[in-house]
C-alpha cells in the first residue's frame, strides 16, 4: 500500500486529474462567475454555507479538487519519507539531499495551503471612500483619511479590459497614488499608513492590501482586501526557500548533465584520454 501511495504513476495521474480539475474551473467561471468571485473575497467556510443552494457543481467541483490535492499531498509525505530519506542518506550527495529538503519544502506548502482554508478570516473587494471606516473581526476599524490618484483620471473611466491595457508603468506612478488609512484596534490607535500598490499595511497577523482605485459617480475611492492569517509569513519564507532550493538543485543537474554530454562527445570521438574509468579498464 505505501509503495503505491508514494509511486510516480499514483502521482502522474492524481496531477492529471488536478490539470483536468483546473481546466474544468476555468469553463465553470463563465456559468458561475459570482460564485468564484465569493469563493475568492471571503472565508472558505462561509462561503460553504451559501455554495450547496446556490451553485451545487461549484461545490462539488471545489470538493474534487480539495481531495486531488490531498492525494498529491499524501503521495508526497509517503515519497518523501519512504523513499528520498533513504535514498539521500546512501547517496550522501548535495543533489540527493536538496531533493529530499525540496520534497520536504513542498509538504510544508501544500500543508500551509491547505491550513489557510480552515484559520483566518479574509474580506476582499473592499470598496471604500474618504471619510468612511470599516470594522474587521470586531476588533479592528480601518478609517480612510484620503484618496489620492495624480495620474490621468481617465483610465479609471475606462472599462475593464481597456484598464488593464492602461495600468503600465508609463501611466501609473505607483508613488503618486494612495490611500491614507488609520488603523485602530478595540478603539485604540494602531498607526497611520498611506497604502500603495504593492506596499500594503502589516500588523502582527493582520494585513489591508490596496487592490484598485474606482471612479463611481465621478467620486474617487479605491477596493481593499483584509485578511487575517497567522501563516502568512511562514508560509511566504519556505516558498521562497523552495524557490532557492529549486534553482540550486536545477542548476547542479544541468552541470551534471553538460558534464554528461561531454564526456559522451568525448567516447564518441574515440578520445579515451578524459574518462578515467575507461583508461583502468584498458590497462587491466
Amino acid at each position: 500500500m505505501i509503495q503505491k501511495l508514494s509511486s510516480v504513476k499514483f502521482a502522474f495521474y492524481n496531477l492529471i486529474l488536478m490539470i483536468f480539475l483546473m481546466g474544468a474551473g476555468v469553463g465553470l467561471h463563465r456559468f458561475y462567475k459570482p460564485g468564484f468571485n465569493m469563493m475568492n473575497e471571503i472565508h472558505i467556510f462561509e462561503w460553504l454555507h451559501s455554495a450547496p443552494v446556490d451553485s451545487p457543481i461549484l461545490l462539488v467541483w471545489f470538493i474534487l479538487l480539495c481531495i486531488s490535492a490531498a492525494m498529491l499531498f499524501i503521495n508526497a509525505v509517503f515519497c518523501t519519507f519512504a523513499k528520498q530519506v533513504r535514498m539521500a542518506v546512501k547517496s550522501k550527495t548535495l543533489k540527493k539531499w536538496l531533493f529530499l529538503i525540496l520534497h520536504c519544502m513542498f509538504i510544508i506548502v501544500l500543508f500551509c495551503h491547505g491550513l489557510s482554508l480552515v484559520i483566518g478570516s479574509k474580506k476582499s473587494n473592499v470598496i471604500i471612500y474618504p471619510g468612511r471606516s470599516i470594522v474587521f473581526n470586531n476588533i479592528y476599524k480601518i478609517q480612510v483619511s484620503k484618496i489620492v490618484f495624480q495620474d490621468d483620471i481617465n483610465i479609471l473611466k475606462a472599462g475593464k479590459k481597456d484598464q488593464r491595457i492602461l495600468m503600465t508603468k508609463k501611466n501609473i506612478n505607483k508613488n503618486h497614488n494612495f490611500v491614507e488609512i488609520s488603523l485602530f484596534k478595540d478603539s485604540n490607535f494602531v498607526k497611520t499608513k498611506k497604502l500603495m500598490m504593492l506596499s500594503p499595511l502589516k500588523y502582527n497577523d493582520l494585513r489591508v492590501t490596496l487592490i484598485e482605485f474606482i471612479l463611481k459617480d465621478n467620486k474617487l475611492g479605491a477596493k481593499l482586501t483584509i485578511s487575517r492569517n497567522s501563516l502568512t509569513f511562514f508560509f511566504f519564507t519556505i516558498y521562497a526557500l523552495m524557490i532557492l532550493t529549486l534553482g540550486l538543485y536545477s542548476f547542479l543537474s544541468f552541470k551534471n548533465s553538460h558534464r554528461f554530454i561531454r564526456h559522451s562527445m568525448v567516447y564518441q570521438g574515440r578520445d579515451l584520454t578524459h574518462i578515467p574509468n575507461i583508461n583502468k579498464k584498458d590497462n587491466k
